[in-house]
Parts: structure tokens; sequence; C-alpha cells
């Protein structure tokens, strides 16, 4: 290879490191770098040093992802100690100067009192001396301006603390980087080398300019003992380029997070660079390769580290002609100049831009827009939205912005007018202020007032705003962190609960609904606008958009023409965040301010009767027993044989609580490959979603990759939603069943869930009986029992039979009960089946995690908040996650136990007097008051309080409680023989219920955020 012409690996990670820690702008500006040096990365390593475990443990929780935590184990301790010692060596300016700030600040606020500040001169901290003017603002309120290049030609900034890293890691796998400094080890070289050097460029040209290897080799000076890994990072094989854009029009490229290429024929405009590597096995992207030759400009919207992206501005800075930033305050702490932090790196032709200038470009202009929110109320100006004019069509580049006052856009329609194409980010949710500017705040705000100060986009109602403003033809949701090779750098890991999504989908839903194209981007997607006509053809590859008939809850058009069934009607209303109820014969309705459209309100009344029908529960035993039918055609093929060590194992509901600790469990305990059903839109994003639970709260390992093949498909939907040949290949292939999957809401209906429940149960019994014949372990809930008389039936055995005459309450459990009859009909034809009857499960015994939507920990963090819980004695009979897990699979390996049902319920349950007592251990004194009374509370809640967490739970309770229902928990019994006897040599067991589990429950709450620590003084 030595005087080969090589290119660089497309899938090769540059990572630009100073002092080790992963680079962004913040850790360039002398001032503000100092800053987080000594109130960041020295207090993080110091923490590590002295309790790595604390770490390791905190980032099992995905809460915890991003916050201060070292993510390495203790075998890398020694590596962190001696990174901290030289640091303090190495780094002693800037932890001098950190200091120095502090106490000039410490003088301004004792001695700054509107006077002159001229005498504070003399006492200025020496390092400061020279580098800094003392300023009042028109309050007198007095602070520092720092002389920003001044301190870029001063010993505080040292290029020489720069590296790179170079590896070979799959981007979509990188663990968040912010938070752990860069230790070299096998699979990553560092090379020391100032950001401005020209050999870096020589390079990363290498991506598409060969360059021979003993060239690149001599200028970046490897040494004999790094060359084996150097080495690796190079290739023959000719890279895939791009040529500049020459078509009619406008092309618009999106590349993900906020980063769109918009091209025209003689201009190229890259907004927000941040560029994934190639990854084949990953969700389609446009990566480095898919880049024109030459980018004549790069525009940044706001100096945060999810848009001023260094690794990605280093590899392309030999293609950008102009990088256009915001201007800043000048010399404010927490504003740094963002063109000055450039210029020091290497870049040679930075321009500022301000609120309303335009530059002008070939057949149009750029124009910087304000910016407001996303930044905490900090007075910071480096932020401004980008509208780009060209060929006569006009997008904005709206990245976080956050539509606080819409009268702002008011005065910018007046000047500009309406919009061709709008993209706007609605992270609504967004970390506190403090989580990115704590270490250069002078005073830390107290943990209440820094929750209203968010780093937080708009939300569905102010983006709706803006859309109505400019009546844009084309509306898209982007910087949403969701792709999978950003999760290194933002740790947002949504759900389709999560409150960005769900607002995003009301604004995609409302844009729709006005014949608006919209829909939320995700991986890549590619327009092209037709110069000068306004509502001219819009081509788009790798839509991601739903068959309206293809998920009840998914992404269907509010008001279509189309007449839609109850339930597609009900998952629309779902999907808006629209909670509909019954309170006796009456439908009640709660829905987000601004969501029930006039649209949406006469659908409702129009169809009230058949609403309240539809959630009314079933009433007579005879509605519910003709649901019991099994496809005649359901039987297994005779004869069969059960494998001892199945191969391939099919599994529903990985994704959940229960499912994940079954899938990690099963990973563990047994060699084979496991196919799970999930719904997704892609096998990448499934493979992510399941790959990401089992990492986040489990020990994962490498191995469990190859071995983990996801299905897209849908319980309730024929086939479970897989293609015919599918189907019949799985059933082929796989030789046993784990049926985890079900919809569990305990306020819906039975006709609500029993598509997914019921429909899901019998498909999977049909796959059972396709090819050959598999065991089926089907997991079912003890509230399929329900004895309406006490005094006649008090313990339930495992072998009873569901009784016809003695229903569930409840649309969940009677969907279960439908499920297990249809396993038991099978069963009775000649399948092989257990099944396993659980009780409450609760969180992990030695973690404390939990499932978020479990109702005990909903009444807990509830008590706490509301302070009160009504009087009387329950039952407490929970069960550990990882223990219900291990006790299944334990169970389902053993041959004899086919057959049979088994009751998982806890021997030893306690009085719930016994948590209230732990709680109030722990500091949480909660009043105990008549039922009553905190029923009336509870009304509180429904009313004004949708963020309140027992919120959800209102429905769950009614105005009265029956008398016997302590008395009722207490004396119901369930015999759990079979249970006992399979697991007596084992090694699986129930842990008590006791103060510790208890302790480390309430102690995860509290150490994740959910409960308010406790002063203590």
């Amino acid at each position: 290879m030595t005087n080969t012409p090589v290119y660089l690996k497309p899938n090769v990670i540059v990572e630009p490191l100073i002092n080790q820690w992963y680079a962004w702008s913040y850790l360039v500006s002398p001032a503000t770098a100092a800053m987080y040096v000594t109130k960041s990365h020295l207090e993080m390593m110091e923490s590590f040093v002295v309790a790595p475990q604390v770490h390791r443990s905190a980032l099992k929780n995905p809460a915890m992802i991003g916050g201060p935590f070292i993510n390495y184990d203790e075998s890398r301790v020694g590596g962190i100690k001696q990174l901290l010692a030289r640091t303090k060596t190495e780094q002693a300016r800037l932890i001098n100067l950190a200091k120095s700030i502090d106490k000039l600040e410490q003088i301004l606020n004792q001695e700054g009192t509107g006077y002159s500040l001229e005498p504070l001169y003399k006492k200025v901290p020496d390092p400061l001396k020279g580098y800094v003017e003392l300023v009042y603002d028109s309050y007198n309120n007095p602070s520092i301006r720092f002389i920003e290049r001044l301190l870029y030609h001063s010993p505080y900034y040292n290029p020489q603390n720069q590296s790179i890293a170079l590896s070979l890691e799959n981007p979509d796998r990188r663990s968040f980087v912010l938070s752990t400094p860069r230790l070299p080890s096998v699979q990553n070289l560092h090379i020391n080398i100032p950001f401005k050097a020209k050999k870096l460029d020589r390079l990363l040209t290498m991506r598409h300019t060969a360059r021979s290897y003993a060239e690149i080799k001599d200028i970046l000076a490897i040494k004999s003992h790094q060359e084996a890994l150097f080495s690796s990072f190079f290739t023959e094989e000719v890279p895939r380029t791009t040529p500049k854009y020459e078509g009619e029009g406008v092309r618009v490229r999106y590349f993900g997070h906020a980063c769109v290429l918009v091209e025209a024929a003689g201009v190229s405009i890259l907004c927000d660079p941040l560029i994934s590597n190639e990854n084949p096995t990953g969700i389609p992207r446009y990566s480095y390769g898919d880049l024109p030759p030459h980018i004549d400009y790069a525009l940044i919207t706001h100096n945060h580290q999810d848009h001023v992206m260094l690794e990605t501005l280093l590899q392309i800075r030999h293609k950008i002609g102009t990088v256009v930033v915001p201007k800043s305050n000048k010399g404010l702490l927490v504003d740094p100049s963002l063109r000055l932090a450039l210029e020091y790196i290497g870049f040679t032709n930075v321009r500022e831009i301000d609120e309303l200038d335009n530059i002008h470009i070939p057949g149009g202009k750029i124009i910087g827009l304000p910016f407001l929110g996303e930044h905490g109320d900090l007075n910071i100006a480096a932020k401004t939205a980008y509208l780009i004019q060209l060929k006569e069509r006009s997008i904005l580049c709206a990245a976080d912005s956050n539509n606080i006052e819409p009268k702002l856009y008011d005065h910018l329609y007046d000047l500009f007018g309406n919009l061709d194409v709008l993209f706007i980010g609605m992270e609504c949710d967004g970390a506190p202020y403090t989580w990115a500017y704590k270490p250069l705040l002078s005073v830390t705000s107290a943990r209440k007032m820094a929750e209203t100060r968010r780093l937080d986009g708009s939300n569905a109602e102010k983006a709706i705003k803006l859309v109505q403003r400019f009546a844009p033809e084309q509306v898209y949701v982007y910087a949403m962190g969701q792709e999978p090779w950003l999760k290194y750098i933002t740790s947002l890991n949504y759900t389709e609960e999560s409150r960005p999504i769900i607002e995003s989908n009301q604004l995609v839903k409302y844009c729709c609904n006005h014949n608006i194209i919209s829909k939320r981007l995700l991986g890549r997607e590619e327009m092209f606008l037709e110069e000068g006509i306004r509502g001219s053809s819009l081509r788009s590859n790798h839509l991601l958009v739903r068959d309206q008939n293809s998920d009840s809850r998914g992404d269907t058009e509010m008001g279509s023409t189309k007449e839609k069934s109850i339930n597609e009607f009900l998952g629309e209303l779902e999907a808006l965040d629209i909670k509909l109820r019954l309170d006796g014969d009456r439908l009640r309705c709660n829905a987000p301010k601004g969501v029930l459209t006039p649209a949406i309100q006469g659908e409702l009344k129009a169809r009230k009767p058949e609403i309240i029908a539809f959630l009314t529960p079933a009433k007579t035993q005879a509605n519910l027993k003709a649901e019991a039918v099994l496809d005649p055609s359901i039987i297994p093929p005779n004869p069969y044989k059960i494998a001892s060590e199945p191969t391939k194992i099919f599994l529903t509901g990985a994704t959940g609580f229960l499912g994940t600790a079954l899938l990690y469990d099963l990973l563990k305990q047994t060699s084979a490959t496991f196919y799970c059903l999930v719904r997704e839109e892609t096998p990448e994003g499934a493979r992510e979603k399941l790959c990401n639970r089992l990492k986040l709260h489990y020990a994962w390992d490498d191995s469990f990759t190859p071995r983990i093949i996801p299905l897209i498909g849908d319980l309730s939907k024929p086939l479970l939603g897989l293609s015919q040949e599918q189907f019949e290949r799985i059933g082929k292939e796989s030789e046993v069943i784990y049926h985890n999957g079900a919809w569990v809401n305990h306020t819906y209906p039975y006709s609500r869930l029993k598509s997914t429940n019921v429909f899901g149960t019998q498909e999977v019994l049909r796959l059972a009986c396709e090819g050959r014949t598999k065991p089926v372990h089907f997991i079912s809930t003890i509230s399929v029992f329900n004895p309406t008389d006490l005094s006649e039936k008090r313990v339930i055995k495992e072998s009873d039979e569901l009784d016809p005459e003695e229903l569930p309450l409840g649309g969940y459990a009677q969907s279960k009960w439908v499920a297990e009859k249809l396993v038991t009909i099978a069963q009775e034809r000649g399948l092989p089946t257990s099944i396993y009857r659980v009780g409450p499960i609760s969180g992990h015994s030695k973690t404390g995690l939990f499932n978020p939507h479990d109702f005990l920990y909903k009444l807990i963090i509830g008590y706490v908040h509301l302070g009160s819980a009504p009087e009387g004695k329950m039952l407490l009979d929970i069960l550990p996650v990882d223990y219900v897990s291990q006790a299944i699979i334990s169970l389902s390996k053993q041959s004899e136990t086919l057959g049979k049902a088994f009751h998982l319920i806890h021997t030893n349950p306690v009085s719930s007097d016994l948590l209230f007592e732990q709680l109030e251990a722990m500091g949480y004194g909660i009043e105990r008051i008549s039922y009553e009374q905190w029923y009336n509370k509870l009304l509180g809640v429904a009313k004004s309080s949708p963020n309140h967490p027992l919120y959800p739970l209102v429905p769950l309770f009614s105005a009265a409680r029956s008398d016997d229902a302590s008395t009722k928990s207490f004396n119901l019994k369930f015999d759990c023989y079979n249970a006992i006897e399979g697991l007596n040599n084992s090694t699986v067991s129930c842990p008590a219920i006791d103060r510790n589990l208890l302790k480390t429950y309430i102690s995860y709450l509290l150490e994740n955020g959910f409960l308010s620590p406790l002063n203590n003084n």
C-alpha cells in the first residue's frame, strides 16, 4: 500500500478533540473553555475516580444519558486519573482563568453598586488584567465584557491541546460524547494536530481525492506502533461522489437533523452541516459522498453543539466558500463569538449576519431572521433563522425557533410575504438551560426556576400559528434528533408517547387537513421546486407515509371525506392527545389547548352516540363468550417434535417493559436467534428500538446484535402484518413462540383492544401451526379471574377454568380472558401451550428501573405530588420484573410444563401501610384522608393539571369506593402450586416485599427526577 493511491474509507469516524474531550465551539473560545474545563470536565473526572459505579448505574437509565456521567466502567479509572492529573498540570492557566472570572464576578456583585467601576480595575485578578472591561447595563447591573480576540492571542488559547481521533466505529452506535473524555484504545488512533493545520485538510480531502499512503503517513508523522491501526482507515476502492447540481429549479436535500442542502444552478447552500458517515446496515441516509464538490455557503443557525458540528465542519472545510454565522453580543461570556472560534480553527472566510441582514447570491438572497427561544431566556444574540430566496422560491430554515411572540412573524410577513417551504424544529420539551450553560453562570438558578427556562422549540400550537401566518405550501418538521447517528450528540430517545412526537404529529395533521404537504423528516429526503411557480410539483423520495388503513393509531388525516371506523377515529384523537372517557352515561373530553378544531368538535358531536356505545363495557356474559371462537383452520400438524434447545424463537412484545427483560434473559440463557415482531416503519428502525432498549436498561453484549432479527408487523393485522411469504418462512423456521405482546390500557373498553389482544393472539396461534408445530408460551394476567362471590371462591387454582359466568372487569382483562380462551381451544386441538398468569409487575429489584406507565409508580409519584392518599389498607403484591422474566423462562424450558397454567404471584404480600411508612422514613409524609376528600382532589387534577402524574389514572377511580374493595384484595387468593413446583430446583426466587425493595424503588424515582429531593437542613 506504500505508494498506492488510497482513499479514506467512507465509514471512518474523525472526532475532533480538545484536551481529549469532544470538541465543540464553547471549548474553543478561551473564556468559556476555562469554565467548562474547571466546572465540568474536572468535576466529572474527580467524581468518576471516586465512584465509577455511580456513573455506570446512572447511565443505565436512558433519562440520564445526557447527564454529567462518564461512560466507562471501573477498568478505565486509571486512564481517567492520568487525564485528570495531566489536565490539572497542562491546563493550569485555564483553571486559574476560571477562578479569576468567578472572583471578579463576586467583586462586581458586592461592590458594583452603581458608582464608577474605575476603582475596581485595581481588584481585577492578575490573570484577567487587560483582557476585560467592566461595564454596567442601563439598570446599573455590573458585568464583565471580555476582549475576546485578545484572549485568542494570549497563553489561554493553545492549539496544541487539539487533536483528532480516528476510528471505524458504527456511526449509529456511538455513545454520548459530551460527558466522556476520549481515552486511546486499540480501536481508535489519536493524532495530535491543531485544527488549523493544512495537513488536516490533506487527510480529509482523501474522502474523495486519492493520495499515496506513504505521503499521508509522512505528513501526519505516524509512528511505527500506530501504523497497523492507521493503515486500516484507508482503501484503494474509489468512493462514490456527487457532481454539482445543474438541473432546473431548486433541489432541496435533507441530510438529517437540521442539515438541509439547497442547490440551484450556480449556487449551493448547506444549512447547519451535520453529516453521517456511511452505514449500509442502517436506515437510508445521505453521507459525505452526497455533498457537491463545492459548497458556496455553510449557514449556522445557532451556537449549540448539534448545530455547530466541528466534526462535520472540519471535514468539509476544504469544500466551503463562506461560513455564515449569527452575530454575537460583543464580549459576553455566555455568548462567545462564533466567527472568532471558526477563524482560529482554520476557516478563512467567516461572515457574520445580523437580524434582517442579507447576502446576495446568484438568483436570490440569504436573509437572517430573528430567532426567539431555545436559549433559556439568556441574552444570547448568536442565533438566526435563514430565509433563502432562490429562483423566486422561498425556503425558511427556522431551526429550533420558538414562536413565543407571534406578532414578530406578523411584522416579518409584512416584509417577506408567503413562504414556499418551512423547516421547523419541534423539540418542545427541551432540557433546563442549566444543562448547557451551568458552568458559565454566576449564580445557579433554583431547580424549579431552571425547569421553567428550557432549551426548547415550538409546540404544535405555536408552529401552527407560524404556518397560518406564512401560508407555506410545504411544512417539514426537522432537527428532532431522531436519526440513529445523532444519539452521540443529542442523547434523545423518543417514543410515540413523547411530547415532541405528539406535538409534531399534531402539526403534520393540521397541515394535511389544510392541503399543505407535510411530514416529520427522518433519515433523508429530496425535493424539487420549479422556478418561480408557486404550487408547482414536488417529488419526494423515501416518503414515510402510513397507509390510511394500516394502523388505527397511525398517521391518518382528520376530516377526511372517507368514512372512518370508530377505531380509526379514536386512534386519530389519541394521536392528538385528545382523551375521551365515560362519566356514567356522559362523555367527557380532555384535550390540549387549541387542538379541538371546529371540524373535530363537529365530528365528536355527530358521532357521540356511537362513541358512547363503543366505550360502554360489555354488560352480559353472552357478549364476551361469543368472542371466544378460534378460526377452525388453526390445527397443528401431527406428529410433532418439541426442540429441547431451540435455535429460532419468535417473540412478541419485545419492546415493552417485560418484553425487554424477556429478550435479555433469553439472549443470556440460550444461543438462539430471535424473530421479534415490532410495530415500526423500517427494519433498521425496529432493530435500533430493540437494541437501544437493551443497551439502556441491561448489560449489552455486542454478540446480541446478529441474534436479533426484527420483523416489521402488527398484532392487529392478518398474518401479524407480515407478507404471506414471510409468515410461511417464519412458521417453518421458528421452534418456539413467546407471546408477550398486547395493548395494555386499563381505561379502554374491550372493543378498542380486541384487534390487538384477541385477533393478534389468534394470528400467533396460526403461526404456531404453520409449517411445523411450535409450543406457545402465552403471557396472561391474574386479572382474567374476577369472582363475584368471595364467600364461594376465595382460592383460585391454576387448573381452574375461566368461568364464563364470572367475567373480569375492564376492557384489558376481558381481552386477555378471550385471548386465553383461544389458547385453551388451540391446546384442545393438540397445540402444546403454557399460560403464565402474572400478578402486578413492579420495577427491577436490583436497579429500581420501572415501567413509566406502571400503575403503582404513578400512584407513588401522584401521592407525593398531591401530598395525600385515601385511608384504608390495600394489598401490596408486586412482582419485580426481573423475577417474572426469569420465572417464565425457567418454566418454559421444562417440557413437563406444557399444557399447564402458572400463577406468578407474590406468596407473601404485605399491607400498603409499609409503603407509606417507607415514604415517611425517606422524608415524604403523606396525609391519609377519606376517600371522598381524596377523590375531590383528584377531580381538581382532572380539571386543571393534565401534566400531573395522577391525571392518566383519573378514569380508573370512581366517585365512591366499594366497601369491600380492601376486603376483596386481602381475601382473594391465588394458588401457585405449579409455579412453586416448577421453580423448586431452579435458582429463581422472588424477592421479599420489604423496606429494602421499596427503598430501591423510591430511590430510583428520586435519583431520576420523578420525585423532588427534600431539603433536610
